[in-house]
């Protein structure tokens, strides 16, 4: 059966589970090729699960929540709905001292995508420690 994400038939709560990973992975800007080497697989592959081309999609999903230190279910929730939290933090404490200028906010979204690199780089680190 063709469906968005490739042949393999996939049910309800496996088509919403890979939504939610494509959507956290988009959101966070996450890098395809370093989350595949975390979960010890080719690009390839990991672009297959991503893609709806294996089967499967629950137990990755665990896997890569887990990678990403998150709880093992954390995509598998039907009521997932992906907002990036330290952006909204930012946000409202900046906000709530008053109003930024179009240069200031700027300048929080480029510190903010610097916060989340360094996060990214550290899970890395310790993962290889």
């Amino acid at each position: 059966m063709n469906n968005q994400f490739g042949n393999v038939s996939l049910d309800r709560h496996a088509k919403q589970t890979l939504k939610n990973m494509n959507e956290f992975i988009d959101g966070e800007g996450l890098k395809r090729k370093r989350l595949a080497k975390k979960l010890g697989m080719s690009e390839s592959n990991f672009s297959d699960y991503l893609n709806g081309k294996r089967s499967n999609i629950l137990d990755f999903s665990g896997s890569l929540a887990e990678v990403l230190g998150l709880e093992g279910t954390y995509f598998m929730n039907q009521n997932f709905n992906y907002k990036p939290d330290e952006l909204e933090n930012m946000r409202a404490i900046a906000f709530s001292t008053g109003t930024l200028s179009k240069e200031g906010e700027e300048g929080l979204n480029q510190l903010l995508r610097v916060c989340e690199m360094i996060e990214i780089y550290n899970m890395e680190e310790n993962s290889n420690a």
